[in-house]
């Protein structure tokens, strides 16, 4: 049987400036370390890193450079901006990147601004549910363990997508489901002097909650 060097779960096209790509982490470092493009030096992070952390990392870098040839050949190099947010200088593309110890995320625009969120579904989220929660969205989630790894996955998912300062998730981030849309979310980030609404996106996959958002929706 011919084996995949990678195990790409699956790519997708969101529209025609976006794709999201996701898979299964079934490779040691070692292997990925190989399937990373030549340019890229990971080797600082290879030695500071836990094994698990290398792998989960690894993983995201060569499924967003998979994803990248999609949209150019360049020998890019991933950098973060001051608030940690990734990002490609020279290329005006958008990324984000997220990870889990089983699954790897990525989400890649030339024209909107993106943000993605993977969380195995536990018990963890349930417990910190009052810190992260408003009341209304207490209502929503039920006490229900999914339901609350989702919101908690959406909340990481909208922040990363505002990325500008610090965000309390309970008071600067505020989730309804939408009327018209059973995988949807409606999210909204409310700070002193910014109010933006936009569609979280979301589904269930291998026991994780997947959360995205692409930022073009025309007020």
């Amino acid at each position: 049987m011919h084996h995949e060097p990678m195990p790409l779960f699956q790519t997708r096209q969101l529209d025609e400036h976006t794709l999201l790509g996701l898979w299964t982490l079934t490779e040691q470092a070692e292997e990925l370390l190989h399937a990373l493009p030549p340019h890229l030096d990971a080797s600082e992070f290879i030695h500071a890193a836990h094994p698990k952390r290398q792998q989960e990392w690894l993983a995201s870098r060569v499924l967003l450079y998979d994803l990248l040839r999609h949209f150019t050949d360049k020998p890019l190099a991933l950098h973060r901006n001051a608030t940690g947010k990734p990002f490609f200088p020279e290329a005006g593309l958008h990324v984000s990147i997220t990870h889990s110890p089983e699954m790897a995320a990525v989400i890649l625009s030339s024209k909107y601004e993106v943000g993605i969120d993977i969380e195995l579904i536990s018990p963890k989220a349930l417990r910190v549910a009052g810190k992260f929660l408003s009341e209304q969205e207490r209502g929503f989630t039920a006490g229900d363990e999914q339901q609350t790894c989702l919101y908690w996955s959406a909340k990481e998912t909208l922040y990363k997508l505002y990325s500008k300062k610090r965000l309390l998730f309970k008071e600067n981030l505020k989730l309804e489901p939408a009327a018209t849309c059973t995988n949807l979310l409606q999210g909204l980030v409310q700070t002193d002097n910014f109010s933006k609404l936009y569609h979280v996106y979301f589904e269930t996959i291998e026991n994780h909650v997947l959360t995205y958002s692409i930022d073009n929706i025309i007020d």
